[in-house]
């Protein structure tokens, strides 16, 4: 499976638009010396639009717009690709400085209010109720802004305190811990849960069979 392939069929666990994306890095606390070590997800133009296109945060006529400019301009498109892997890692440092009770970088936060002061969508309202409104996409950076808009959201919510990180050795996927009593320990049953529980039961048939010898 090719990272385009992947990307489209990522699994959305996060609960939250923002946590999908800073998932958008496979096995991400894996140390560098282990096989199978973090994997990038979004390595070029091509897997952010998909990426955005398939979690709703563009339209698909727009992703097709800003795939034949990506297309046109391959060195400004990449350039976004990377502008965007670093705003997915700023709002990940965000998160966990305000779990861990410190004071928010200010780097990061000012990576994240550059986007938000280029975001064009505006709110409206008519008879039918209340409506994203702004240009259509067509400029590079044109996801970065909504991207960005999407990490505020999370940060303003008041659920920070119910950001976990799988339990599953090495994953480093967050997501919302939406249980009533907060028990929640993998991003989901069938991945790393289906691993915890076939260690389970691995451990378990092993210890059976030394019992019988």
């Amino acid at each position: 499976m090719d990272a385009l392939e992947r990307i489209i069929s990522l699994g959305r666990v996060g609960g939250h638009p923002a946590l999908d994306l800073i998932n958008t890095v496979d096995w991400r606390d894996r140390p560098i010396t282990q096989p199978g070590a973090a994997e990038e997800l979004l390595p070029d133009y091509a897997c952010l639009l998909a990426w955005c296109r398939e979690g709703g945060v563009l339209e698909a006529a727009e992703a097709r717009r800003l795939e034949a400019l990506g297309r046109s301009r391959p060195e400004a498109a990449e350039a976004v690709a990377a502008a965007a892997r670093s705003l997915r890692e700023a709002l990940l440092r965000l998160i966990r400085a305000v779990q861990a009770g410190q004071a928010p970088p200010r780097e990061e936060l000012a990576e994240l209010n550059q986007w938000l002061q280029r975001d064009p969508l505006r709110l409206r309202a008519d008879q039918a109720g209340f409506a994203w409104t702004g240009g259509p996409a067509d400029d590079l950076e044109a996801p970065l802004p909504r991207l960005a808009r999407l990490g505020a959201e999370l940060l303003t919510s008041g659920k920070l305190d119910r950001v976990q990180c799988c339990g599953g050795p090495g994953c480093g996927w967050l997501f919302l811990d939406t249980s009533p009593n907060r028990r929640r320990r993998w991003c989901s049953m069938e991945g790393c849960g289906n691993r915890a529980k076939a260690k389970r039961h691995y451990i378990k048939e092993k210890q059976l069979t030394k019992k019988k010898l």
